[in-house]
């Protein structure tokens, strides 16, 4: 043998399987940049000019960022507002039903000012035209 090691012809499965992780791999990383490009899209809706809402409304900063995730886009669903709320989370962030307790407690903060959420049905959340004309005038606008 002079010191040379044979090995095995990889046999058919081997191959199969070998080019089916490749195929997978490539996938997910396809599917992992789209994510890190809308994720980057959803932060630039988010942070590209802060709103200060009014102090009177003691809104929380996960609120505060449904509020002007949902002025600024008009309708979130959501899956999109938990990834507003937690893409820069390595765990996720909590299960996305928070987002249905946030809006909730939410709603409950904004409705002695005469403003609504309001939920379409299997699709997300939006704010009306009255309430997003409301906002704009009781809140202050800088850009960052």
């Amino acid at each position: 043998m002079n010191g040379l090691i044979f090995l095995s012809k990889p046999n058919m499965v081997d191959l199969v399987l070998r080019i089916e992780i490749d195929c997978e791999t490539e996938r997910l990383r396809e599917r992992l940049e789209r994510k890190e490009a809308r994720i980057a899209q959803l932060e630039q809706l988010v942070f590209e000019q802060q709103i200060i809402f009014p102090l009177e409304w003691k809104l929380t900063h996960a609120q505060t960022l449904i509020l002007q995730f949902l002025l600024k886009r008009g309708f979130a669903s959501t899956e999109q507002i938990h990834t507003c709320l937690y893409a820069d989370r390595i765990d996720g962030g909590p299960e996305i039903e928070i987002v249905r307790v946030y809006i909730c407690q939410l709603r409950k903060k904004l409705k002695p000012h005469g403003l609504k959420i309001i939920r379409v049905v299997r699709l997300g959340y939006r704010l009306d035209e009255e309430t997003k004309t409301k906002i704009r005038w009781s809140s202050s606008y800088f850009p960052t």
